[in-house]
């Protein structure tokens, strides 16, 4: 019996040798004299395979590969594609479950093979052979690392097969986007439309489309109820696009369905087409829309409804085909019981989460209700998809600290169903914070969501930046360890102190670059340093000045050995083809703030007392960037570490419920106690706002705006208030940061469960206007800002709550009032500071 078991087990073992090669290896030397092989019909991208596995292979061994269809026998041979003769080989392998991307690698004693599904399989099981076998990285577009000893290495007789998890792979890089050769070779599936590169995924990215399946340039005027009733009216005007529709209406249902058949007529290609919200939160409140969203428990009950309809009826005519709609802001939120029809596809957007940890971090409180989403959407559907942000948008080449936490989140979507991804960055320009690093990372990932984000990284950094890299790796240290050290929990659209940057930071960051130029052996070295050393001369830009006003201007003073980092910026960014610094401004606009406000100065006013400091930017639209309140040392305004554009107080003048406020300059005078802004409109009426201490009680800030009419033709007037005041947390408590109305004499909080301007009790905010109280205070550490106003010629109350920024806007809507030739019209409010508050 032991006899038997002995011979079996021996059995076994000579089976599996066999079955791997008998436990060998082959040499690179073995393929010198190596054929590679395609059939006669192989399509472009195959042909373009063959080619690059000779001209990789031969970087590697100096050998340049003959590509042939009908191979020499007794010759090794190199199968690149099926092919009759791959068939008849001692490598024979099937490829029809692979799908259109999927590969297999079978390396032999005499042949390899490498197939793939059609029409990027081959292609990418090709660069998937040299990364896997020969350690070969693509980092760049110029950059393409192959090891010294490439040529010594021993290949193991096996067979590989591999099927990307997401179907959609789109890294958001100008880095990846101007370079669809680049692109191909990080299998970045978006990009590449040439033939020979594979040509693109028909999953396209599912976005906005309503602006143009229902223009409201075309149905506005005649039909306003196909638009969306928001703020008392239907809109045919709003940003983002334009506005959202009636979604409950039976007749935009036939428009937009017919638009949709129309789009799929005239591109029948793809998979899925796009029925989608328009980029901004307008959502209808009509009486039908919001009964559906009521009992869905999510403005996304409503619209959801309206997508299934139309996908039924698209269904009916190209049953093959997808719809896709965006779940991103007011829709972000599942539906308690719709579900997407089981041809509608789902793109779900992280946009509030934070970025510095990962969606399932148990310790971040940011990004519990994303989390919650996505486990609801992933159980109602196996057609969702994600749209995540890998930037900054306000400060595109500012030190991001979100590198570890990429590859954690791409294994998240795909350990719950997410089937493709678009990481967008700034696909629009190049030379961000380290954006070839990121653009090879996050294709990286989306290519195999098993990588560890952070380790490839630091294996970016060991074979781009030869002897700079120690000091490179340390700088992804010190950003990412700064980060959570200072507490930050940073989104999208984070001002330098949410990213936890400040002066100190600064000077470190670019102490780390001057080590890494020193480190630096060669020209190319010293570039590739250069390219990400604009980063540090942004944050000292951003977060190492210090605020003074001199002579009336409000300067920037920077540490004595850095006097002047604008110039020095300027030269990197121009030099290394940085496009655009954030998602607004082009290089050239930015240089013409660079050369005035930053080195020149600001003409300021400044308005003080023992109380407050205001300093105020009369040709910006008269905004405050200064508002302090002196005895405590409270800024209420970020403005100083947000480049002057965020964080600041305004008003909103235009027809403001549409946000077509219409910014301009204002002349100022004053004297020290108060502050006259004075500006001409383009129908010749003034705008004037005065801002001034109370002579009763110096502790309240008084503002009074008044318009003039002169015009024969009579106008309307409106305002919104806009202050984006500092909180001083991060809280999304309402228990610690309280946001307070009247109602009757009696104090009421709003923003229990508030996100942005919506929660369930945002309809005090209309409700309680006639109060004439708005405020908000920080119950942990004991101060507030109350503003009070006339209630008789206020509308509205508006909001806006972004705790991750500690931003709570207290804003008023005025009543719209029409004035005739030679009326005028006055709006009082005033701020106080609140040192205690009374219980609700």
């Amino acid at each position: 019996m032991k006899t038997i078991k002995l011979f079996c087990g021996m059995a076994i073992i000579v089976l599996l040798l066999l079955l791997t090669g008998c436990g060998k290896n082959l040499n690179v030397s073995d393929l010198n004299d190596a054929q590679i092989v395609i059939a006669q019909n192989a399509v472009p991208s195959e042909r373009y395979a063959a080619k690059e596995f000779r001209r990789l292979f031969a970087k590697i061994s100096g050998k340049l590969l003959p590509i042939v269809v009908k191979p020499e026998t007794n010759r090794f041979s190199v199968f690149i594609g099926s092919s009759d003769e791959l068939r008849k080989s001692t490598v024979a392998i099937a490829d029809d479950d692979l799908g259109e991307e999927g590969l297999r690698i079978k390396i032999g004693g005499d042949a390899i093979a490498v197939v793939g599904g059609k029409p990027r399989g081959v292609l990418y099981g090709v660069y998937e052979f040299f990364e896997r076998y020969f350690d070969v990285r693509f980092l760049t577009a110029d950059h393409t690392y192959i090891p010294k000893n490439a040529a010594g290495k021993m290949l193991p007789l096996e067979t590989y097969s591999y099927k990307p998890v997401f179907i959609f792979r789109f890294p958001y890089y100008g880095e990846v986007k101007n370079n669809p050769v680049f692109a191909a070779r990080l299998r970045v599936n978006t990009i590449p439309t040439a033939g020979n590169l594979g040509g693109i995924s028909r999953q396209r990215l599912i976005n906005h489309s309503f602006y143009r399946q229902l223009p409201a340039k075309k149905y506005g005027k005649e039909h306003p109820e196909y638009f969306a009733f928001f703020r008392g009216k239907r809109r045919i005007k709003m940003f983002g696009g334009g506005p959202q529709p009636c979604v409950s209406n039976p007749e935009v249902i036939d428009i937009v369905t017919r638009a949709v058949l129309d789009e799929i007529k005239k591109s029948p290609d793809f998979i899925n087409y796009s029925v989608s919200q328009n980029d901004n939160d307008a959502y209808c409140r009509c009486e039908k829309c919001q009964a559906i969203n009521q009992a869905e428990g999510s403005p996304m009950g409503a619209h959801l409804r309206f997508v299934n309809e139309v996908a039924s009826r698209v269904k009916k005519v190209y049953p093959e085909k997808k719809i896709g709609t965006l779940a991103y802001w007011y829709t972000r939120k599942p539906p308690k019981n719709l579900k997407p029809a089981d041809n509608v596809q789902i793109q779900l957007a992280d946009i509030e989460s934070c970025r510095l940890h990962a969606i399932d971090d148990p310790d971040c409180s940011k990004n519990r209700g994303f989390l919650n989403d996505l486990k609801g959407w992933s159980e109602k559907t196996d057609q969702l998809f994600m749209w995540t942000y890998m930037t900054d948008f306000r400060y595109y080449d500012l030190p991001f600290p979100n590198l570890k936490t990429i590859g954690k989140n791409f294994k998240f979507y795909a350990d719950h169903g997410v089937k493709g991804v678009f990481a967008q960055a700034h696909g629009g320009s190049t030379s961000g914070d380290l954006s070839d690093l990121r653009a090879y990372v996050i294709a990286r990932c989306l290519w195999n969501p098993k990588l560890n984000s952070w380790e490839e990284a630091k294996e970016f950094c060991r074979l781009h930046y030869g002897k700079a890299a120690p000091a490179i790796i340390e700088y992804l240290e010190y950003v990412q360890r700064n980060a959570e050290e200072k507490g930050v929990h940073p989104d999208c659209f984070a001002t330098p102190k949410q990213l936890g940057l400040d002066r100190q930071a600064a000077l470190e960051i670019l102490k780390i670059f001057k080590r890494a130029l020193a480190l630096a052996e060669n020209d190319t070295i010293r570039r590739r340093v250069e390219k990400i050393s604009i980063s540090g001369y942004r944050t000292l830009l951003e977060a190492g000045a210090e605020f003074e006003v001199r002579e009336g201007k409000l300067k920037r003073l920077y540490p004595p050995e850095y006097p002047n980092p604008a110039e020095t910026y300027l030269r990197l960014a121009k030099t290394y083809k940085l496009t655009m610094p954030d998602e607004r401004t082009k290089l050239k606009d930015f240089e013409k703030i660079l050369r005035t406000q930053y080195q020149e100065g600001i003409p300021v006013n400044v308005l003080e007392n023992e109380f407050w400091r205001i300093v105020i930017n009369p040709a910006d639209n008269g905004k405050f960037l200064e508002m302090t309140y002196k005895p405590e040392k409270i800024n209420f305004l970020v403005a100083y570490n947000a480049n002057l554009r965020y964080g600041t107080f305004e008003e909103w003048f235009g027809e403001a419920a549409d946000f077509e406020a219409q910014p301009g300059a204002f002349t100022a005078e004053g004297n020290g106690e108060m502050v006259r802004l004075k500006r001409k409109l383009s129908n010749g009426a003034e705008y004037i706002r005065e801002i001034r201490f109370d002579p009763q009680n110096p502790q309240i800030i008084r503002c009074l705006t008044r318009f003039i009419h002169y015009n024969k033709k009579p106008n309307t007037y409106q305002i919104v208030v806009h202050p984006e005041f500092y909180v001083g947390s991060d809280s999304d408590d309402h228990r610690v940061i309280g946001a307070y109305v009247k109602q009757n004499g009696m104090l009421k909080i709003y923003n229990r469960g508030l996100f942005q301007d919506r929660g369930p009790d945002a309809a005090l905010l209309k409700q309680c206007v006639k109060g004439g109280f708005h405020a908000f205070f920080n119950h942990q550490k004991g101060f507030g800002l109350l503003e009070t106003y006339d209630p008789e010629k206020a509308e509205t109350l508006r909001t806006w709550w972004v705790p991750q920024q500690m931003q709570l806007n207290l804003e008023i809507q005025t009543k719209p009032v029409v004035l005739k030739q030679g009326e005028k019209w006055e709006f009082g409010y005033q701020f106080q500071f609140l040192k205690k508050i009374e219980k609700e």
